[in-house]
């Protein structure tokens, strides 16, 4: 249980880096299937995708200490509505 947790943490931190790269030094490359020019509001674009990036991470962390406790189902249901959520934020940018 040791090394998944050691492997949910590394994953964690690597995610919540991508999400500050996206959020603050303007990477939206990263985001799959970004193409420039098809966004209006670049900074806000960045900011949501970036801080939802970032809470992946950081649940991905959470988790990895209460794997013993939490369901696999758990954890893929939360991300599965943060998801959504990301998704339903990032329509109403584009409609702006």
């Amino acid at each position: 249980m040791f090394v998944a947790q050691i492997i949910f943490i590394s994953i964690g931190i690597f995610t919540i880096i991508m999400g500050l790269l996206v959020w603050k030094k303007r990477c939206y490359k990263l985001m799959a299937g970004y193409v420039e020019g098809s966004i209006k509001n670049e900074a806000a674009f960045g900011k949501v995708n970036g801080i939802f990036v970032m809470v992946m991470g950081i649940w991905t962390i959470v988790f990895s200490f209460f794997m013993d406790v939490m369901s696999v189902w758990v954890f893929i249901g939360l991300l599965m509505i943060i998801v959504i959520a990301q998704i339903l934020l990032n329509s109403k940018i584009a409609k702006k």
